[in-house]
């Protein structure tokens, strides 16, 4: 039994891991939005305002998929339901 809930434990502190990858890549592709908006508006600074308005939507958007994976690795280290599942099964 303790085996067999250390392997979930251990699985779990791997899926939040996997989790918080999330964050590397939303940090690259936040700069990617950035230097894109950058580079178009310096090619038609008339359009300056609309393309800000879309790198900030996009910003807002790329950041939440960052936040969803905190969410989710704290879930997993701190209330973790697959633990009280388990735990009520063997019992």
């Amino acid at each position: 039994m303790h085996e067999s809930l250390a392997f979930l434990l251990a699985m779990a502190h791997f899926a939040a891991a996997i989790a918080l990858s999330n964050g590397i890549f939303t940090t690259f592709g936040q700069g990617k939005i950035v230097s894109t908006a950058i580079e178009s508006m310096a090619r038609q600074p008339e359009a300056a305002d609309s393309i800000r308005g879309a790198m900030f939507v996009g910003l807002a958007m790329a950041e939440t998929s960052g936040i969803y994976g905190l969410l989710i690795a704290i879930i997993m280290l701190f209330a973790n339901p697959l633990v009280n599942i388990f735990i009520q099964n063997m019992g």
